[in-house]
Formats: C-alpha cells, sequence, structure tokens
C-alpha cells in the first residue's frame, strides 16, 4: 500500500469526473459528504439485467452522478472512490513496467482509492493476493506504476 499526495487536485478531478482516464476501473465504492451523505455501492443488482454482466459497475457508467452531487460552489467536505482493476485495465497501467507478466501469472486484485479531506487529495493503492507470500516485488511495482500512470496523465505527486 502507498499513500500518494496529489498537488494537481483539478487536473486529477477532471480526470476522474469528466474526462475517462479513470473509466474502465471497476467502482467499488465511492462515498462523498456535502449537505448529507452520498454512498454508491459499486456491486451491479443482477436482478436488474436480462444477461448477467459483470459483477461489479464500472467508474464510467456511475460518474456523473457523483459529479452531479457534488458540483456547486462548495467543495465536499470528504470523498472517497474505491475502485479496482481488471486485467484490461492492469494490462494498460503495466504494459511498460514488467509487472504485468507476472500479474497475470498471479492474479492479484489490485485497487486504487481517491480521498479527499481537508482540502487534500491521496491516491491510494491497494494490493490483494489469495494466495500468501513474503515477496512483496508484486505490491511494490503495482504502487511504481500508479505513480508512472499518475505522471503520464499529468498529475503532480509528491
Amino acid at each position: 500500500m502507498n499513500l500518494i499526495k496529489i498537488n494537481d487536485i483539478k487536473i486529477t478531478m477532471s480526470l476522474l469526473l469528466v474526462k475517462d482516464a479513470f473509466d474502465s476501473f471497476f467502482l467499488e465504492e465511492a462515498e462523498v459528504v456535502t449537505f448529507a451523505k452520498l454512498v454508491l455501492n459499486g456491486k451491479r443488482n443482477k436482478n436488474w439485467y436480462i444477461e448477467e454482466e459483470t459483477k461489479l459497475v464500472r467508474w464510467g457508467e456511475v460518474k456523473h452522478i457523483f459529479f452531479e452531487y457534488i458540483k456547486g460552489k462548495q467543495t465536499p467536505d470528504i470523498f472517497k472512490v474505491s475502485l479496482k482493476a481488471d486485467d484490461k485495465t492492469a494490462e494498460a497501467l503495466l504494459k511498460d513496467s514488467g509487472f504485468y507478466k507476472k500479474y497475470m501469472e498471479a492474479k492479484p486484485e489490485l485497487h486504487l482509492q481517491l480521498r479527499y479531506e481537508k482540502r487534500e487529495l491521496y491516491a491510494v493503492t491497494g494490493f490483494y493476493n489469495s494466495n500468501f507470500t513474503l515477496d512483496k516485488t508484486l505490491e511494490h511495482m503495482w504502487d511504481e506504476a500508479v505513480v508512472k500512470w499518475l505522471i503520464k496523465n499529468k498529475i503532480s505527486v509528491l
């Protein structure tokens, strides 16, 4: 797990809410507190669909709801958006890292959370491997790949 301070809040929010940089990630949960708390659970309601699709919705499917809720003159008190990469998203982020082949062998869960609080924005990486190992190489590679991906998207980080 890595905590990454993001300097460019406006650029990042544009990428998150208006552009498509984060759209391919699955949404695990989004929570925002303005005048009231809004929680978006990313679990797809299987009764709503004729054919079963993925178990989680994609961020691109619901970001407009989140955006409508927070837009206005005041910034939210707090928000967090918890995302999860699928194989295609992982490939896009990891193709140049040398990590993708190892990722495909181990198939860990790759998480990314954006957290805004006290007028500061952070990205938090997460990694879950169902097989126990003391080797943290894959986890560190995910942390590095996220930082490189943020910088590639012109997001200044510390």
